[in-house]
């Protein structure tokens, strides 16, 4: 922070707040309204994104919610949606999601006809680069050239999916939006840590000249051995020779302090440790491992199951009940899996929680009931007959996942066919 005298008066002074940061624009919200009536995020997308780039464990997280919650597919009266979809529903289900996860918001083409009274087309447009424009919305799409082209799109021709969000303005934030801090200092902890050891690991030093002036050829060769020579794993331990002729001192003193690289890694650590709470992902899928976890399929199980209930069931009825407008429109309605799904619904298919021992004890009802057909049940019995549920060591049997006795039911079963 520093004074300086204001143009218009010199003897009023004020304080200006100059501050750096890698993430260009990514806290400073600027104006509600910017040029001709476009409507700004309140977070750039392209600070968000960068933030995407910057963690492994949130982007994997981005990545599983996406994936879990609408990779599945639809259940029900699909076939009308998946008309509509170039890549198919799936694919363009898990994208709406990406940019759900990672902006916050997401937007749905809705192409119609040429006299308006059917849908033709549904298309996902990036989200990084779309707005809110007067009372439609705006694209910029930048070309090879770097040239940037503007297209507006009414309000009936998109779809703005959105998260929940306390805010309740034009643009929601992202469900992780707490751990946003978090995530720049490891950004720029990573960064600092990146520049540090590619400039050899030292701080940054002064060279002092007592009693001589140094010519201009030293200066540039100093500067020089520095910008090139010094810099970098590769030129460690290089040897600067300086003369300063009899009455001179030549001197070096340190600029900054020590630093402690253990610091850097806690503060990774800890950032790491708050994305799991932040997107509501269990740990063990991100490949976090807590100190306390046995690693057991129990305790997976358990995870899985709050995060189905918890985080993947109401990002899908979010989806759906958004997408309303278009399914009336097709003649469907939204539909519930756990209630059945009634003749025009649709619905996302759920995460199958049934362990696999589970699955080879029903398997023998399954036949009767002909809920599967006996070719089906030849299928599976090998591969959950083989499914470990111990931990047995190297030259050990694996535990079977069933019974032998299920196994054994199952098997005179397909006998009699």
């Amino acid at each position: 922070m520093s004074q300086i005298a204001a143009p218009e008066n010199p003897a009023v002074t004020g304080t200006v707040d100059v501050l750096k940061s890698n993430l260009p624009g990514m806290l400073s919200g600027g104006s509600e309204v910017g040029l001709d009536g476009e409507f700004l995020w309140p977070i750039a997308p392209a600070g968000l994104a960068l933030l995407y780039r910057s963690s492994a464990e949130h982007s994997r997280a981005i990545h599983v919610k996406a994936e879990s919650a609408f990779g599945g597919g639809l259940l029900g009266e699909a076939d009308a949606i998946e008309a509509l979809c170039d890549t198919g529903a799936s694919e363009m289900f898990v994208l709406l999601g990406l940019d759900l996860e990672t902006y916050g918001n997401a937007f749905l083409q809705v192409i119609r006809s040429t006299d308006g009274t059917r849908i033709i087309r549904l298309r996902r447009l990036p989200a990084i680069t779309m707005s809110r424009f007067r009372g439609g919305f705006l694209q910029r799409i930048t070309g090879p050239d770097g040239n940037t082209r503007k297209v507006t799109f009414t309000a009936q021709e998109i779809i703005h999916l959105r998260e929940p969000c306390p805010m309740g303005r034009r643009y929601a934030y992202p469900t992780w939006i707490g751990a946003e801090g978090m995530l720049e200092l490891a950004y720029a902890a990573t960064r600092y840590n990146a520049a540090f050891f590619k400039n050899n690991a030292i701080p940054e030093y002064a060279i002092t000249f007592k009693g001589v002036t140094p010519s201009a050829a030293q200066r540039e060769a100093i500067r020089e051995f520095f910008r090139s020579d010094f810099q970098g794993i590769d030129n460690a331990h290089r040897t600067l020779i300086l003369t300063a002729g009899e009455d001179g001192e030549v001197g070096f003193e340190k600029l900054t302090a020590d630093v402690k690289d253990g610091d850097f890694l806690k503060l990774i650590d800890a950032a790491r440790d708050r994305v799991p709470v932040a997107h509501g992902t269990p740990p063990r899928i991100l490949g976090i491992m807590t100190a306390g976890q046995l690693g057991g399929g129990g305790e997976v199980a358990g995870q899985l199951f709050t995060f189905e209930h918890l985080t993947l069931k109401p990002k899908r009825r979010r989806m759906l009940d958004q997408l309303r407008p278009i399914l009336r429109e097709i003649g469907l309605t939204p539909g519930s899996n756990e209630e059945g799904l009634e003749p025009g619904q649709v619905a996302f298919r759920p995460l199958d929680l049934t362990p696999p021992k589970d699955d080879a004890e029903n398997l023998p009802e399954l036949v009767q009931a002909g809920i599967v057909t006996q070719d089906e049940a030849r299928l599976l019995m090998p591969a959950l007959a083989n499914l470990g549920g111990g931990n047995g060591g190297a030259g050990q049997p694996v535990e079977r996942s069933a019974t032998a006795g299920t196994l054994a039911t199952l098997a005179a079963l397909l006998a009699r066919s």
